[in-house]
């Protein structure tokens, strides 16, 4: 079954279960948590999460996985112990799950990521292209930081649990990978707008802020990525 693969998805398919094994211990899972898995494909995490005395639902939009899980999983469905939906995840109407773990697209990685902060839960659990993690985790003044990086920080407290090689993967992939926990913490700030004003600063990110905005506060004389997220509110909120 994983030798069949969807461009449409960008899928890749980890083949080793030890790995599988190591990112399910990391979501910490409890006897009756709602857990949701984005993508199972053929099932490498769904086989190791239902060993567990959970709840579990899987969202899969290809069909041909979709119609191999449904067979494979039949009895864990009509038990009610498992929910397969057919349907993307960037589709999915945002319910509350307290965890959240899945082996996502990397073509799709930052679309998926927002969409997540959609739903109430509390930890997720996910593998993510190498590069893109690096960037979710990226200090200030350094070039990985970023507009994505300032907009999960104030939404989450995100981290690399441990690095993957591209040799497991089938097929191959042209980068390793990294298995991250993103922790949802609260936000009050105006999203949108904020959104707007890194919008604007980082398609600049080189020039000073008394360049591309009509600020004269503390932090005139600095540029955008050399600000940490709290003195980035800091100059937002100055102009609000």
């Amino acid at each position: 079954m994983n030798n069949h693969f969807s461009k449409k998805y960008g899928q890749v398919f980890l083949n080793d279960k030890n790995i599988a094994v190591k990112e399910v211990k990391s979501l910490n899972l409890n006897d009756n948590d709602s857990v949701l898995e984005i993508g199972p494909g053929y099932g490498i995490l769904t086989d190791i999460l239902l060993k567990y005395n959970i709840k579990l639902t899987s969202i899969e939009p290809d069909h041909k996985f979709y119609t191999y899980l449904l067979e494979k999983y039949n009895n864990y469905i009509k038990s009610k112990k498992f929910n397969l939906i057919k349907e993307s995840f960037l589709e999915t109407e945002p319910e509350y799950y307290n965890k959240i773990i899945g082996n996502i697209p990397y073509n799709l990685s930052s679309k998926i990521i927002f969409k997540l902060f959609d739903f109430d839960f509390d930890y997720s659990i996910l593998m993510v292209q190498k590069e893109f993690a690096l960037r979710l985790i990226a200090r200030p003044g350094t070039k990985d930081f970023s507009r994505l990086t300032v907009n999960t920080g104030i939404r989450s407290e995100i981290n690399i649990l441990f690095n993957v090689s591209r040799t497991v993967f089938s097929p191959v992939p042209n980068v390793d990978s990294s298995v991250i926990s993103i922790k949802k913490k609260k936000c009050d700030i105006d999203i949108i707008n904020f959104d707007k004003f890194l919008i604007k600063i980082f398609s600049m990110r080189r020039k000073k802020l008394s360049t591309i905005l009509k600020y004269n506060g503390i932090y005139s004389d600095r540029r955008p990525y050399e600000l940490n997220i709290d003195e980035l509110i800091t100059v937002f909120e100055s102009l609000s």
